[in-house]
């Protein structure tokens, strides 16, 4: 794993795109291709390299891609096709080092084989089958699964050696097997030993390291209330934006609107709280009177009003009315024209007939909605 997957492919690349450039790129018709790949004697080669890799012969397997790759009496489409589906099995084998050097060589091969998907839309073609994707998919599926297997070495140790190289990777996490495998390793360990690790993880979540999917991993195993405020506070907005959706599955309504309540003061995460408590006022009472204060506010206002309105609830339909009625500032009454207007139920819309046929609020806002109501 030292020096990551990327390393090694850009490595592979330098050596071998030299060799590539001699192999003639093809267009094929998808009849001609699926001809190619039923011939029968590629069907058997197709069955071999399966069989191999049911039993795990990664080795074997490898060696027959080096085989099928500088094989000229094989048609195009189907080596292409053969590499690519013998890689994908070879994917879910533990490699062995000849594995992963042919691996690693097929990783620099160029696409040759191309189709075009829809003629009537130009001359514009696509890959038919892509084997060096396929090969950097496999090395980064490997990379990933030796991460999950360190990291699961790691906890039942109970070492935060795990958790430190998480946070000392400095690529994106979707896009970072190592990541990843860790990731994958918490999810998969067994509550004592996230407990094990809980300290380590609000240590560093609160002085800023990136640890940020870990610790809503805990969060949400441990049923975490204190993680799940960390998170949402400390953690870079899409985390904290899944925190928003999991804090409402997984904690008790009262906990859970605490918590929202407190997220909707971070602008990033806002609005997506404010949605979320929308849908604990179903049952819950605090929410709902939040939502109704929200919606003067200028930042949260919008999304509590659509909070409200998603309720279909004629006392919420005719609470919006009366404060309507009630008149305020232009903002105030804006947000509250919105919500009926979302709402748009026989209460709701009395209230904008209502509000139109009085003095309240600016000649402009009883205009627009005139003209919504006539639509």
């Amino acid at each position: 794993m030292a020096g990551g997957t990327a390393r090694t492919i850009a490595l592979a690349l330098a050596l071998c795109l030299g060799g590539q450039a001699s192999l003639a790129a093809r267009i094929v018709d998808p009849a001609s291709a699926r001809h190619a790949i039923t011939n029968r004697a590629i069907v058997a080669k197709q069955a071999e390299l399966t069989a191999l890799a049911q039993d795990h012969r990664a080795t074997e397997l490898a060696a027959r891609f080096d085989l099928i790759a500088n094989d000229r009496t094989i048609p195009a489409v189907a080596q292409e096709w053969l590499l690519d589906g013998g890689l994908h099995a070879l994917a879910t084998i533990e490699p062995t080092p000849q594995a992963r050097a042919t691996v690693l060589r097929l990783a620099a091969r160029a696409p040759i084989v191309y189709t075009r998907v829809d003629p009537d839309h130009g001359e514009r073609v696509t890959p038919l089958y892509d084997v060096g994707a396929t090969a950097r998919f496999v090395l980064r599926a490997w990379e990933r699964r030796g991460a999950q297997a360190a990291a699961q070495s790691d906890l039942a140790a109970g070492r935060t050696s795990a958790l430190d190289r998480f946070a000392g990777r400095s690529g994106r996490s979707d896009l970072d097997s190592v990541r990843a495998g860790i990731a994958d390793a918490f999810k998969a360990a067994p509550v004592p030993q996230l407990r094990a690790q809980r300290a380590a993880i609000a240590a560093a979540i609160g002085r800023g390291r990136r640890v940020d999917e870990l610790a809503l991993v805990l969060a949400e195993r441990l049923r975490d209330p204190e993680l799940f405020i960390l998170v949402l506070g400390h953690a870079d907005a899409p985390i904290a934006l899944a925190a928003v959706s999991s804090a409402s599955r997984t904690l008790d309504p009262q906990t859970s609107f605490e918590l929202l309540a407190a997220a909707s003061r971070r602008a990033e995460i806002a609005s997506a709280a404010v949605l979320e408590i929308g849908r604990l006022a179903h049952n819950d009472f605090l929410a709902r009177r939040f939502l109704f204060d929200a919606i003067a506010e200028r930042d949260i206002g919008p999304s509590a009003a659509a909070a409200l309105a998603a309720l279909g609830d004629p006392g919420v339909s005719s609470e919006l009315g009366r404060r309507l009625d009630a008149g305020g500032s232009e903002q105030s009454m804006r947000l509250l024209v919105l919500a009926l207007k979302l709402d748009a139920s026989a209460a709701a819309l009395e209230a904008l007939e209502r509000f139109t046929a009085t003095k309240t609020g600016s000649a402009e806002l009883r205009k627009d909605v005139r003209q919504w109501l006539e639509r």
